[in-house]
């Protein structure tokens, strides 16, 4: 009876150690200039993205980021539920929620050129996409996230320039 506990615990530890290999998800970056400027793009973006007909991507949550002294706009997406200040009370999953279904409203950031302008996303985002000016007519737009989510965004972004 010792050894079958024993040989449980074992083939326990392992089966849990053999579950956790390449659970986790890869990630892209791109990064390109588009014509447009940057809370249009950004707005666009968001805007596709929520009608989009993919139950995952439609699902997305943001947190905007406007920098009006460096020409800049951030959007940070977030799976359902996962947006950093998400309660029971706002939570897309209580059917009781109050929701606002709009679009996010941006937070207007003050930028020091001391300060680094990009923070880093909570744990568990989708992807963080930076659009920033580089001249009149054209803006540079990188983006770092999940593979699947990251590349359906890149291809918004990619038509809402071509508009």
């Amino acid at each position: 009876m010792n050894k079958s506990i024993v040989a449980c615990l074992v083939s326990s530890c392992l089966l849990s150690a053999c579950a956790s290999i390449g659970l986790k998800e890869k990630t892209q970056t791109y990064g390109a200039k588009f014509t447009g400027t940057h809370a249009a793009l950004a707005r666009c973006v968001i805007d596709g993205l929520q009608s989009d007909s993919r139950w995952v991507i439609r699902g997305l949550q943001y947190d905007v980021r406007q920098y009006p002294n460096i020409q800049a706009t951030e959007i940070y997406a977030y799976p359902s539920g996962a947006l950093p200040g998400t309660f029971a009370r706002t939570s897309p999953t209580n059917p009781d929620a109050v929701i606002s279904y709009g679009p996010p409203v941006p937070t207007i950031e003050t930028f020091s050129p001391a300060a680094n302008y990009s923070r880093s996303a909570a744990p568990g985002y989708s992807f963080v996409m930076t659009i920033k000016r580089t001249d009149d007519t054209t803006v540079v737009a990188t983006l770092d996230g999940k593979s699947y989510d990251g590349s359906i965004a890149w291809e918004k972004l990619k038509a809402c320039s071509s508009d």
